[in-house]
C-alpha cells in the first residue's frame, strides 16, 4: 500500500474525532489505497461497520486529515447482509440484471483492509458466492453484450460507434479474465496495473494477452478487420458467444411501439408518452421491418441500404426497435456504469408542432415537443376547428345573404375564434383558452407570428363595426394565412357536399384513432362514433 499501516491507524483515529461514529463498529479501509493501487491524488476510504440494524445514509461524510481528503461511510451489519442478498438475487436472475454500484460495494468491503474490531467485520463479510466468479462473469456478461453492440453498429455502417464498442467489449474482457485470477477490483481503470501484478507473479499468459490487447488497441482503425481483431481477441480472454458474424443480428420490435399513419406521414408512439415523426426515407425503413429478419437482409432489399441503415441506427439509439442476437436474445446495455435507457433526442424546434397530417420532421425522426396525450388532443381539435371554421363560414355567408347583420356577426366571431383555435393547436396548446381570451392570447405568444397575431386582432375589431360587407374578404384572409402555416391549405369546405363532408371525416380518423389509443381529450364525444364506423358516417347506406 501507498501508506503503511501506522499512517492509516493515525489518520483513522483523527477522523473518528471528527465524525460521529457508532460505539464498538468495525472500521476497513477500502477503494484504490486497500487494493495496492492509488495515488497522491486518492482519496482514504474508510467504511464503518455498525454491529446494529439501523439505516445508515449511503452518502460519505468527507473531511481532510494531514492535507488528504477522507470519505467516510457507515452501514450496519443488517444492510451489508442485504447488499449481499440482493447480489445473490441479481446473479440468480442473470448478471445483465446486476448493477454495477451494488456489486461495487460488496467487492469493495471484501477486498477491504481491516483496521478495527475485526470480529465485526469477518461477520459483515460472510457471503455464499465466490467473488471470483461473480466478477468474472458479471465482466463477461458485458463483454458479450458490448461486443454484439459492436457488430450490429458495424452492419448499421456506424463504423465510430462499432469501433467503440468492441474497445469496450475487449477492456470488459480483460477484466473479466484477470478477475477470475484474484484481480476483482471493479474500477476499470486499474487494469493495466492488474496486468503488471499478474505479470510480476510469474504468469507467463497474462504477459501475452497483455500484449494482444495494445496490439489490438493499436490495430486497423476501423471497418471489418478492427471488428474481427476485437472478437479474436474477446474470444482469447474466454469470453464466447460473440463472434463477428452479421448474419447473428436481427431486427425485433420494442413492446411499447406503436405506428400511426396521419394522411401521408407515419408517427410512431413510444410507451404511450413520446410521439415521433418519420422523415419519406424513414418511413420506408420503418415499413421494411419484419420482426426476426437478420438486419444485413433487411438492407440487402432496400432502395438506398446506406439510408436505411442510418434511420435504422437511430430507431435503435431512440429504442423504437430492438437489435437481437441469433439465439441470444436482445442485446442489451453494455455499459454497466451508465444508465440503460434508450436515448431520448432534443425535441424539435419547428414552429407550428403539428399539421393536419401531423407532426413535422426534420431529418430521419424527430420527437414532438408535446406529451403523446396532448400531441393527439391538439391534433384532434385543430382537425375540429377547421370544421368548424367551415360551418361558421356557411352561416355567415347565408346571414349576409339574408341582411341578418347580427347573426353575421355572431357567425364572424365564431369563424375568428375557431381559426384561433386551430392556430393554436398547431402551435401545440391543449387544452385551449376560452373565446373570450383567445384572440389576445395570441399575441402574447412567441410561437404565433406577429403578422397573424395583429390580422386576428384586426379583425376582431372589425366585427364590432358595422361595414359587413368586409367582414368575409378579412375573415378569408386570416384563415388562408392560419391555413398556409400549419400546412391545411387543402382542407375541404366541408358543408359544401356529401363528398366534402366524408373528405372532411377521412382526415379526422386517423387523429381519432390515435386519440381513443392515448385517451386524449376529444374535442366533441360525437368523434368517438368514427372509431366503430372505421371513418364512414353511421346509418349511411353502402351505395347512396
Amino acid at each position: 500500500m501507498i501508506i503503511d499501516r501506522a499512517e492509516l491507524a493515525a489518520l483513522l483515529d483523527e477522523t473518528l474525532d471528527l465524525v460521529d461514529a457508532p460505539p464498538g463498529c468495525g472500521a476497513v479501509l477500502e477503494g484504490s489505497i486497500a487494493e495496492g493501487f492509488g495515488n497522491s491524488a486518492s482519496d482514504v476510504d474508510f467504511l464503518l461497520l455498525a454491529d446494529d440494524d439501523h439505516d445508515h445514509p449511503t452518502m460519505p461524510t468527507i473531511v481532510f486529515v494531514r492535507g488528504r481528503r477522507v470519505e467516510v461511510r457507515t452501514r450496519s451489519l443488517r444492510q451489508v447482509r442485504a447488499q449481499a442478498d440482493a447480489v445473490c438475487a441479481h446473479v440468480a436472475a442473470g448478471f445483465g440484471e446486476l448493477p454495477a454500484a451494488l456489486l461495487d460495494r460488496c467487492q469493495r468491503l471484501r477486498g477491504a483492509v481491516v483496521l478495527r474490531e475485526e470480529d465485526v467485520v469477518r461477520r459483515a463479510r460472510k457471503w455464499p458466492l465466490s467473488l471470483t466468479e461473480v466478477v468474472s462473469g458479471w465482466y463477461a456478461h458485458h463483454s458479450r453484450q458490448a461486443m454484439r453492440h459492436a457488430v450490429a453498429s458495424h452492419v448499421l455502417e456506424e463504423e465510430h460507434e462499432a469501433l467503440a464498442w468492441a474497445g469496450i467489449a475487449a477492456r470488459h474482457a480483460a477484466k473479466s479474465w484477470v478477475a477470475a485470477r484474484g484481480e476483482t477490483y471493479l474500477e476499470p481503470k486499474w487494469l493495466d496495473r492488474q496486468f503488471d501484478r499478474l505479470v510480476a507473479g510469474g504468469d507467463a499468459e497474462a504477459a501475452r494477452l497483455r500484449d494482444r490487447l495494445a496490439e489490438v488497441r493499436r490495430g486497423p482503425g476501423s471497418g471489418e478487420r478492427a471488428i474481427a481483431s476485437h472478437a479474436a481477441l474477446v474470444a482469447d480472454f474466454g469470453v464466447g458467444g460473440c463472434p463477428a458474424a452479421a448474419d447473428q443480428v436481427l431486427l425485433g420490435l420494442r413492446a411499447g411501439v406503436t405506428t400511426w399513419p396521419i394522411g401521408d406521414r407515419v408517427h410512431v408512439v413510444r410507451d404511450r408518452a413520446d410521439v415521433f415523426v418519420l422523415g419519406p426515407s424513414a418511413a420506408r425503413a420503418w415499413r421494411s421491418i419484419a420482426p426476426g429478419r437478420p438486419v444485413a437482409e433487411v438492407l440487402k432489399g432496400a432502395e438506398e441500404p446506406a439510408v436505411a441503415a442510418s434511420a435504422l441506427a437511430e430507431f435503435h439509439r431512440i429504442g423504437l426497435v430492438e437489435l437481437r442476437w441469433r439465439d441470444g436474445g436482445p442485446i442489451a446495455s453494455a455499459q454497466p456504469w451508465a444508465p440503460a435507457e434508450p436515448i431520448t433526442p432534443p425535441p424539435s424546434t419547428r414552429i407550428p408542432v403539428l399539421g393536419l397530417a401531423g407532426g413535422a420532421a426534420d431529418g430521419h425522426v424527430s420527437l414532438v415537443p408535446l406529451p403523446a396525450r396532448r400531441f393527439a388532443a391538439a391534433g384532434m381539435a385543430q382537425v375540429w376547428s377547421n370544421i368548424m371554421v367551415e360551418n361558421a363560414r356557411e352561416d355567415l355567408s347565408g346571414a349576409l345573404d339574408g341582411g341578418q347583420r347580427e347573426v353575421a356577426r355572431t357567425s364572424g366571431l365564431r369563424l375568428l375564434h375557431h381559426a384561433c383555435r386551430a392556430l393554436l393547436s398547431a402551435c401545440g396548446m391543449s387544452p385551449l383558452p376560452p373565446d373570450a381570451a383567445i384572440v389576445a392570447r395570441l399575441a402574447a405568444l412567441t410561437a404565433v407570428p406577429a403578422d397573424l397575431a395583429a390580422l386576428a386582432a384586426a379583425v376582431e375589431r372589425d366585427l364590432r363595426g358595422d361595414e359587413p360587407e368586409l367582414w368575409p374578404r378579412r375573415l378569408d384572409e386570416l384563415v388562408d394565412g392560419v391555413r398556409d402555416l400549419v400546412r391545411a391549405e387543402v382542407f375541404p369546405a366541408s358543408f359544401d357536399s356529401a363528398a366534402a363532408w366524408e373528405a372532411t371525416l377521412r382526415i379526422g380518423h386517423d387523429w381519432i384513432r390515435l386519440g381513443a389509443y392515448l385517451d386524449a381529450d376529444f374535442p366533441i364525444e360525437e368523434a368517438r362514433d368514427l372509431l366503430t364506423s372505421g371513418g364512414a358516417q353511421p346509418h349511411r347506406r353502402g351505395g347512396g
